[in-house]
Order: C-alpha cells, then sequence, then structure tokens
C-alpha cells in the first residue's frame, strides 16, 4: 500500500470515527433530554399528588364553614327584637365563618395553578404564592380565633336560653378580656420569634403544612436534576 492510499484510508477512518462520535453524542443528549423529560414529569405529579390532602382538608374548611355561617345567620336572624347583643354574636362568628371559606377558596384557587401550570418553575411560582397566602391566612385565622370562642359560647348559651349578657355581664367582661389578652401575648411572642432567624424560619416552615412542603421538594427535586444536567 503506497502512502496516498494509506493517507486515504486513515482520512476516510477518522471521518467515520467523527460521525460515530456525532451521532453517539446526539443519542446522548437524546437520552438526557427524555431522562429529564421524564424526571420532571415525575416530579410535577409527585407534587399535584402532594396537594390533595391539603386540598381535601380546604373542601371540608369550606363546608365547615358554610355550616357556620348557616347557624349563625339562623341565631341572629331569629332574634333581630330580642336584643342587640344577639346580632352581635352571630355577626361575629357569621364573620368568622366567612373568612374560614373564603381563605379556602382562595387557597383551592392557588392549588388549581399549580396543577394547570405545566413548567416547573411556574409550579415554583405557584407554590410560592400558595406558601405565603398560607403563612398570612393562617396567623390570621388563628388569631381571630383566640377571641371568635366568646361569641361562640354566648350564642351557645343563648341558644339554651341564658342571656349571659344581661345575667352575667361580669363573666361576659372577662372571657373577652382573656381573650384580647391571649391574642395580644401570641401576637407578641410572633413578633419576637420572627425577629430570631432560625425560629422565624421554622415558623415560616410550619404553616404551610406538610402537603406544601412535599411539592416544594418534588420540585427542588427535578430543578436540582436539570441543574445537573446543564
Amino acid at each position: 500500500m503506497d502512502l496516498d492510499t494509506l493517507k486515504t484510508t486513515w482520512k476516510a477512518l477518522d471521518e467515520r470515527l467523527a460521525r460515530i462520535e456525532t451521532l453517539q453524542a446526539q443519542a446522548n443528549d437524546l437520552e438526557r433530554a427524555r431522562d429529564a423529560e421524564a424526571r420532571a414529569k415525575a416530579g410535577q405529579l409527585a407534587s399535584r399528588r402532594a396537594l390533595r390532602p391539603l386540598a381535601i382538608g380546604l373542601g371540608l374548611q369550606a363546608i365547615a364553614g358554610v355550616v357556620l355561617a348557616t347557624i349563625a345567620v339562623a341565631f341572629w336572624a331569629k332574634r333581630m327584637d330580642a336584643g342587640a347583643q344577639f346580632i352581635v354574636y352571630g355577626v361575629l362568628v357569621q364573620a368568622y365563618a366567612v373568612a374560614l371559606i373564603a381563605s379556602a377558596g382562595h387557597e383551592l384557587s392557588l392549588i388549581r395553578r399549580v396543577r394547570m401550570t405545566g413548567a416547573v418553575l411556574d409550579m415554583q411560582g405557584a407554590l410560592a404564592a400558595l406558601r405565603r397566602w398560607r403563612e398570612t391566612a393562617g396567623w390570621v385565622l388563628g388569631l381571630a380565633g383566640g377571641v371568635i370562642w366568646v361569641p361562640l359560647l354566648l350564642m351557645g348559651f343563648a341558644a339554651g336560653g341564658v342571656d349571659l349578657w344581661t345575667q352575667r355581664p361580669g363573666l361576659v367582661g372577662a372571657w373577652i378580656a382573656s381573650g384580647i389578652v391571649f391574642t395580644a401575648l401570641i401576637g407578641a411572642g410572633l413578633r419576637w420569634v420572627y425577629r430570631q432567624p432560625r425560629l422565624a424560619a421554622a415558623m415560616r416552615a410550619d404553616p404551610a403544612g406538610q402537603s406544601v412542603r412535599r411539592a416544594e421538594l418534588a420540585l427542588a427535586d427535578v430543578r436540582a436534576f436539570e441543574a445537573e444536567g446543564r
């Protein structure tokens, strides 16, 4: 074999090896893309499944709010001529019930955004909005619950024929004062906790709930996988 033939043969081999390497690289890229897509779909599905218990709980919260609002309206509507205090009891409880319904409805709409969104990054944004709302609504409803038990108790006694507002005003005043003091102490404690970085991080995590955290972790795993692929 002369030198020109040898050069031509080596050149042909080099070109064939280059084509094989290019095809192999394309195959690897395609495999990584398919793996990333499968990983993203699995993460999205896991995230959506993680939110199902929360959605069920919110549905029950909305139902409880409707029942409580119905009871409150029926209570004060029947006693409009009996005294203004009965209207106050019922309206306060009704307002709290409406807040429960509105909060549950808004959270369910945010969960729907997570489920309807296709991109992982968009799902993370929707989850962040859900987390922020749950943090705010959780504390607001919780603090309101520190005083709403007073009109609830008064409604219960009134339904049994006992008007504590007129018969035991001192007891009612003590209940109201204790509710206000309890709520104020909780609020002051929360303000102190949020000034401590570690405690603040833990407190911000808890109101979001296990469902939101599981959904966030599922998507974070997908994002980490995508980052490794780059």
